[in-house]
């Protein structure tokens, strides 16, 4: 899918390739996610796809302030 890549994809980049995961890769990322951080996990995945959507969304913003 590509977020294989170990360098440095800009945030828009990652933005733009979580839009394009299908059902199985949100659902293989959550169950990593809530595994990793027991403390953050959300209800359902549609919760969790917002929690990420809005991270990126952060994260290209303070990029955008940062160059």
């Amino acid at each position: 899918i590509g977020l294989e890549r170990e360098d440095n994809m800009k945030a828009k980049e990652v933005n733009e390739t979580i839009e394009r995961l299908d059902d199985q890769d949100w659902q293989r990322m959550k169950k990593h996610m809530d595994a990793k951080f027991p403390n953050m996990t959300v209800p359902t995945i549609e919760d969790f796809k917002e929690l990420v959507r809005l991270y990126g969304l952060a994260t290209e913003h303070n990029e955008k302030k940062i160059n």
